[in-house]
């Protein structure tokens, strides 16, 4: 197969072998640098012409396993931004190999595309917010050995209501934070603490209440982060409202990543850009299934939840969530238009996205809208918690599982 891929990228006497600046760095610059570069979560630097010729057998088996790029969802079910960086390039393997052949030559810098990489950050925010203080966590419940879940309250200083059109989280220690929640919280939903220490909240992940009038009435989840999560955006006339009365919170996951991270302070935060009005408030609904069992040693077992809506929504994209366990997703929507996919693919911890639809989902009033999800809680599964399998219900643990699609959402026509 090799040999096929090789004989395809072999050069002609008008285009000459692969070279870095024209084929090879334009291809990592588009798929692979926002993970591996020198302040990504991927091992290697490959904006790095040495590096990568280091690295490029190991590129090439890990591409060839299915191991790279990681899964992100399906395009062809629906479209989002950044589909063009985030989907597997299936020339990038026999490119890398056919530039080996050729003896890494590095080329002409004058050759070099215009390629921008996909955003990781917001260069230039009008709004951040960071915890009160450095904090360094002390895992020292006894029952969550290796796991702290804290909660800190923030005040955004805006003295006018205000609405989110841009949003990515600043992540101070990287190798002990293992996710990230920002919600907009009302003053009386807050515990008393300490505001520069928090307060412990590993069963307060929805602050304030996840139901509909929950977040209806100002109480909700604005912002999540996750390995491989980006920056979320809204074109048009969209955005998240944030009222003066409103104080943020963070909840940080911190994990013990082993001997030397222990001791690290940590002071996350989050960047904005925002905007006096839209016509469009958005709201983020916790779409999901919350009374699944999912039974030790089952390799593939899915479990799928129909609701009804009570009201017209408009769908801006989606966020899906699971642990360890999970391998699948899909979303569909139902009703007269026809069935419509919303989100669908297969699933890495280590690789949660935000989707951001190209074109919002309109979903009717009495549209059926199926979520479901697939875990594999057997021994091939190389990232179970759990040596011999356990049964494994909801939570919010990482021993524990979830199914969720975080639907960023407006009222409909």
């Amino acid at each position: 197969m090799l040999a096929l891929l090789l004989l395809a990228c072999a050069p002609d006497e008008e285009t000459g072998p692969p070279t870095w600046h024209a084929d090879v760095s334009p291809a990592l610059t588009s798929h692979c640098v926002r993970c591996h570069s020198a302040d990504g979560q991927g091992p290697g630097d490959f904006t790095d012409y040495a590096q990568v010729v280091d690295w490029q057998p190991y590129m090439i088996d890990a591409i060839d396993r299915g191991d790279m790029a990681p899964p992100v969802s399906d395009p062809e079910c629906r479209d989002y931004v950044g589909s063009e960086h985030l989907v597997n390039d299936p020339t990038l393997s026999a490119t890398l190999a056919a530039w080996a052949e050729a003896g890494f030559p590095e080329g002409d810098p004058a050759d070099a595309p215009d390629v921008t990489p996909i955003e990781t950050s917001i260069a230039d925010p009008d709004l951040e917010i960071f915890l009160p203080a450095p904090y360094t966590p002390t895992f020292s419940d006894p029952d969550n050995p290796g796991n702290e879940y804290r909660c800190f309250a923030i005040e955004h200083g805006q003295s006018e209501t205000f609405y989110v059109k841009r949003m990515a989280p600043i992540i101070d220690q990287t190798p002990i934070v293992h996710h990230a929640l920002l919600f907009t919280v009302q003053d009386e939903d807050i515990p008393e603490h300490d505001p520069e220490a928090g307060w412990d909240c590993i069963d307060d992940a929805f602050i304030g209440g996840s139901s509909v009038g929950a977040v209806l009435s100002g109480n909700g989840m604005v912002g999540a982060w996750a390995p491989g999560m980006l920056p979320i955006g809204f074109e048009g006339d969209a955005g998240l409202r944030v009222t003066p009365d409103m104080k943020m919170v963070i909840q940080l996951h911190y994990y013990d990543a082993g001997p030397e991270t222990r001791g690290l302070p940590d002071q996350s935060g989050w960047a904005f850009e925002t905007t006096d009005e839209v016509d469009r408030p958005i709201l983020i609904a916790p779409l999901g299934i919350f009374n699944f069992r999912i039974p030790a040693g089952v390799e593939a077992y899915t479990d799928t939840r129909t609701y009804q809506l009570p009201i017209p929504l408009r769908v801006y994209g989606m966020f899906p969530h699971m642990h360890v366990l999970g391998t699948r997703y899909e979303v569909t929507v139902d009703g007269d238009a026809g069935e419509r996919c919303a989100a669908r693919g297969d699933y890495d911890f280590d690789n949660q996205i935000g989707y951001i639809f190209r074109e919002p989902l309109d979903i009717e009033s009495n549209d059926l809208v199926s979520i479901s999800c697939t875990w594999n809680n057997s021994t091939s599964n190389p990232d179970r918690i759990h040596d011999e399998p356990e049964d494994v219900r909801y939570g919010e643990r990482t021993d524990e599982e979830m199914c969720y699609a975080f639907s960023m959402v407006s009222l409909g026509d």
